[in-house]
């Protein structure tokens, strides 16, 4: 076989099969984020509508909490049974807890009950998203070995973003031309295509660096403490990067629908509306900021992508509190950017941090981790800071800023230092360093 029929068929077979699933199990996961408000009045009857709120992103950042155990389980079963393996379970045990909230009833018909499966159903949908977002990224990275990682990993973050823009556009839709109670159709339809990624990931081969492992790789594989004890600085790396993702992301996805809604005065089908160019530009942009990773060196791009964010954050957030709509608009394609220059580019960069036998938990747990921590629980963290606080409207742009200069520190510092660090040297290539 050729090398450039080699290249078609990862292009046109890997590539989006990777794509596809992705998105399907994105779109499951967006979807509460974008039916907050609804599912607080349902579920969380607390009497003060910013109550149930704070409530409501308290169960949406629980799925965050479990995402660092999901990827120990499900990078474990990767990294010793194979990525195929373990990512035809994350898509499929995603699809069984969308069914169980589209079906659920509320806190008037159960009681407590409700909102107790409510976040039972959360947790596991947490669990399959923490083996599932870098676990696909590394099953098409290892397809295409040098071939564009970083483009690749672009497009594999984009995929995320079509299913949070179909979500997105599912509670715009149902938000303008339907009812409030219609909210469980966009659950519905998820649990079911669910069963469509399924199918498509059991079609796929397995990657050809987990197969050149041999059949000693169960033996092979080291346990969690030797992987802390090996690569201290590529854990701390992957743990920062997911932070910073994660702060951006869910900024973007999730609490700007609010943001614009509640404190803007915007009402929820005109805020969604405008957060779709957001997306949009996140979905666009992301394979942009891999393709540019690839040219211009991991760590230097990287850096100037966080500084990019410094210096962006708050701009951003005054184009929006303007209420003009072309400035609206110009704030939502700017964060969509900056996210993007992040997003985009962190699997590429985070591919070579560890070798094949561990790299599913290296990169999975610790980004897992950042994410949970800064992304799941950012838009609770900004209800209610302004809300109990009486904080200024630029809390979210503030918070983006600290974990960017955080960010920079850290990726300049280590950097440094692993270059200079031999065991590390043989793991991380010298480029871009």
């Amino acid at each position: 076989m050729t090398d450039s029929l080699k290249k078609k068929i990862l292009y046109y077979k890997v590539l989006p099969t990777t794509i596809v699933g992705n998105a399907l199990e994105f779109y499951d996961f967006t979807l509460y984020a974008i039916f907050a408000v609804t599912i607080g009045k349902l579920f969380f009857p607390l009497g003060d509508p910013t109550a149930s709120l704070i409530a409501s992103w308290g169960a949406f950042a629980a799925g965050f909490m479990m995402r660092p155990l999901g990827a120990v389980v499900f990078g474990s079963l990767g990294d010793k049974y194979g990525r195929k393996f373990s990512l035809g379970l994350t898509i499929l045990l995603t699809g069984l807890p969308t069914l169980v909230i589209a079906l659920l009833p509320g806190y008037e018909t159960l009681g407590i009950i409700a909102p107790i499966i409510l976040i039972l159903c959360r947790l596991c949908q947490g669990l399959c998203t923490g083996g599932e977002y870098n676990g696909a990224a590394i099953f098409a990275l290892e397809h295409f070995g040098k071939l564009k990682p970083g483009m690749i990993g672009g497009f594999i973050t984009a995929s995320c973003t079509i299913g949070a823009f179909s979500a997105t556009f599912s509670g715009f839709l149902i938000s303008t031309y339907g009812t409030e109670e219609m909210w469980r159709l966009s659950f519905l339809f998820g649990s079911i295509i669910s069963v469509v990624g399924f199918i498509l990931r059991y079609k796929m081969n397995e990657t050809p660096e987990f197969s050149l492992l041999g059949k000693n790789k169960i033996e092979k594989s080291w346990n969690l403490t030797t992987l802390y004890a090996q690569y201290p600085s590529s854990i701390f790396l992957s743990f920062m990067i997911g932070a910073l993702n994660g702060a951006l992301s869910y900024t973007l996805f999730g609490f700007l629908n609010v943001y614009l809604s509640k404190y803007l005065g915007m009402g929820a089908g005109l805020s969604m509306k405008y957060n779709l160019l957001g997306l949009f530009f996140f979905m666009f942009c992301s394979p942009i900021a891999g393709y540019l990773l690839d040219i211009y060196g991991r760590t230097r791009f990287i850096l100037g992508a966080a500084f990019l964010v410094l210096i962006g954050a708050l701009p951003a957030f005054f184009l929006l509190q303007t209420l003009n709509s072309l400035l609206i608009l110009c704030g939502q394609a700017l964060l969509g950017i900056l996210t993007a220059s992040i997003a985009g580019a962190s699997h590429g960069y985070m591919q070579p941090l560890f070798p094949t036998q561990v790299r599913l938990r290296g990169v999975s747990i610790n980004f897992s981790l950042g994410m949970a921590l800064c992304g799941g629980t950012a838009p609770m963290l900004f209800t209610y800071l302004i809300e109990s606080s009486q904080l200024t409207l630029y809390v979210p742009a503030f918070y983006l800023m600290g974990l960017a200069s955080l960010f920079l520190v850290t990726v300049f510092y280590l950097s440094k230092g692993i270059s200079s660090t031999k065991r590390l040297a043989n793991v991380l290539p010298s480029e871009g360093f």
